[in-house]
């Protein structure tokens, strides 16, 4: 299955699938007029098909060899080795039948086209007939119409001219033309082998002789009408590389895992709901147990995260798939595997062992942080594995507690000797009332000594009737900046116990619950089934300390109340599929010291908003 995006080589392909095409019956010929007409001597057989698609119908014409007519419907020839006029008519006859039958087309919901012939090109037949050795001189041109209900995007091309259990293939050179568009999509198709081709009636195809620029435009245009997933044949691998997870995504067709994995089902053409349930499983245990992929030197056994099930109309399939039943010819698989790991990786193997007759190669994209690459695994060879290593990105700050030390009160000194000392003055002038002398001198050694001792023993305390403690409104935004900061951070990792033991650094209280399910929530994308984004950037764009908002038993000294208004900026990968979401939130934080770090212990959100969501692709 494929879509229509040829490269220079395809668009010379492409030009002699239209010479093909225009060819007519007299044109391009698959084997000379002396073989031989037995069966033995043609190991392969070769039908030749043109379609041309309009809005409302598509038009075949399908040339064959009288030869093809005696090997398909075994047809007798008389004794003096001829086929006559009236065998070779009734050949036509059951091949217009096998053609309706044998060559099928179907819409994007892969039901099947109903198809009518609509007139057969005869040669100018003999009356004796043609002798066995000239049947490779004569072609014949069926023509075939097929009714479209409206403009189709998709269409899926198959046929089995021949059941799989027969020796001799059977194949069929398939040139597709669409209308008003320059370029013709040709292709082999194998017996029981769909091709699907995509159809742009806003974009088509361009001729072959368009400029690089023009073509380079095209490929553009339909890289983002299909974010980047352009073959409907081959499969695709994704393998992510972040701080605390690995995790590898596989797109693969359903005939083509079939060919593998066991899918049962009642009808050979679909596939419903109850059987994907049933094949879920199955799928699950196909690729847990292969495609091993190693961390730092040890295979880590993976989590499957999804599988799902999509139509050829699922373009994004980051998405989460509606559950509906699906074509066999044109449906897709998708399968994440993820990998955790308690961080960084510093090495990740992965080696793709899961080939089989319609998977000889696979093309991986790769995702390392900021990094993209791709490489191609092939079962030729020592060329099934890839293996990457931590170029030395600089590792991310560990999450910390922010000490809660506030500045030192203002203190005064009391001179407790000296203090003692004066007071013994009162005591001194009562001890001595009737000697004045004696009073005297004992009030002035009294005062000196007192004077003396006034810098040597002395009490520091804090000053009366002031205000205790706080932060300098800038510290204290510098505080509540790095508390938001850790909050988000603590999502980095996958694991929620890992994310509640970095939460605890940054927030306390029964806060800790409230605000982890309040973030995550904030964080999921619905759009993405419910899938956590990764935070890529958060920036506060206003923000006020307020006094204390909440009254609290246990709040110490320098407790502060902030309003911040702040956006978050996450992001969900998929399929090379990148979702980017920014909301704008604005609530009100209380701070307090707990055990000498500021935690945050209250949050009230004021208001929350979307401003804006987008989709791209990444690397492709």
């Amino acid at each position: 299955m494929h879509s229509p995006f040829l490269s220079s080589r395809g668009r010379t392909m492409a030009a002699i699938a239209a010479a093909m095409l225009l060819a007519g019956p007299g044109g391009l010929a698959t084997r000379s007029p002396g073989h031989a007409a037995v069966a033995a001597a043609h190991p392969v057989s070769v039908t030749e098909t043109a379609a041309f698609v309009t809005r409302d119908k598509v038009s075949v014409r399908i040339s064959v060899f009288v030869e093809d007519l005696f090997l398909f419907h075994n047809l007798k020839p008389n004794e003096q080795d001829f086929l006559e006029p009236n065998v070779i008519r009734d050949g036509i006859e059951k091949h217009e039948t096998f053609l309706l039958e044998r060559f099928v087309i179907r819409d994007v919901a892969g039901a099947k086209l109903s198809g009518r012939v609509v007139g057969v090109k005869e040669f100018e037949m003999p009356t004796e007939g043609v002798p066995m050795a000239e049947l490779m001189a004569h072609k014949l041109e069926f023509r075939l119409e097929y009714e479209l209900l409206q403009p189709p995007e998709f269409l899926t091309f198959s046929q089995h001219l021949v059941d799989q259990d027969v020796l001799i293939p059977a194949e069929m050179k398939l040139v597709i033309k669409q209308e008003n568009a320059g370029t013709p999509f040709g292709a082999v198709l194998q017996p029981d082998h769909p091709e699907t081709v995509r159809f742009s009636w806003d974009n088509p195809a361009l001729p072959a002789e368009a400029s690089e620029e023009e073509w380079e435009a095209w490929y553009q245009k339909q890289r983002e009408e299909t974010l980047g997933i352009t073959s409907y044949s081959s499969v695709y691998s994704f393998l992510y590389i972040e701080d605390f997870e690995v995790r590898h995504e596989i797109l693969i067709p359903l005939l083509s895992l079939e060919e593998s994995v066991l899918i049962a089902r009642d009808d050979d053409a679909f596939l419903d709901l109850a059987e994907q349930d049933v094949a879920r499983p199955q799928i699950e245990a196909y690729f847990s147990s292969g495609n091993p992929i190693e961390i730092d030197g040890v295979t880590v056994a993976p989590r499957v995260d999804r599988v799902d099930f999509y139509g050829l109309d699922f373009k994004d399939f980051a998405l989460q798939a509606e559950r509906k039943k699906v074509s066999m010819a044109n449906a897709r698989v998708g399968v994440i595997l993820s990998y955790p790991t308690k961080g960084p990786p510093a090495t990740v193997k992965l080696t793709w062992d899961r080939f089989n007759r319609f998977v000889w190669s696979v093309g991986v994209f790769i995702f390392a942080y900021d990094d993209a690459q791709k490489a191609t695994l092939s079962r030729i060879g020592n060329s099934n594995t890839f293996e990457w290593q931590d170029p030395g990105r600089p590792p991310a700050p560990r999450l910390s507690e922010t000490s809660s030390a506030l500045p030192s009160p203002p203190t005064m000194r009391v001179p407790v000797a000296s203090l003692i000392l004066a007071c013994l003055v009162p005591f001194a002038l009562l001890a001595f009332a009737r000697q004045t002398r004696s009073r005297r001198i004992a009030v002035v050694v009294l005062v000196l000594v007192s004077a003396a001792t006034w810098p040597l023993f002395g009490w520091e305390i804090k000053q009366p009737f002031t205000s205790p403690p706080s932060l300098p409104p800038d510290e204290a935004s510098a505080v509540f900046a790095a508390l938001h900061k850790n909050t988000y951070r603590a999502f980095d990792y996958r694991d929620e116990g890992q994310v509640y033991d970095a939460l605890a650094k940054s927030v306390d209280g029964p806060l800790l619950r409230d605000l982890y399910l309040t973030v995550r929530k904030g964080l999921e994308m619905q759009e993405q089934g419910g899938a956590v984004s990764r935070v890529r950037d958060v920036a506060i764009e206003a923000g006020a300390v307020e006094p204390p908002a909440w009254e609290t038993a246990d709040r110490g000294d320098g407790s502060f109340s902030y309003r911040c208004t702040w956006t978050v900026r996450g992001t969900v990968q998929h399929w090379g599929h990148l979702h980017t979401r920014t909301n704008q939130y604005e609530a009100l934080f209380q701070i307090e010291s707990r055990d000498d770090a500021w935690k945050i212990t209250h949050m009230d959100v004021l208001d929350e908003q979307r401003l804006n969501f987008e989709t791209s692709t990444r690397g492709m």
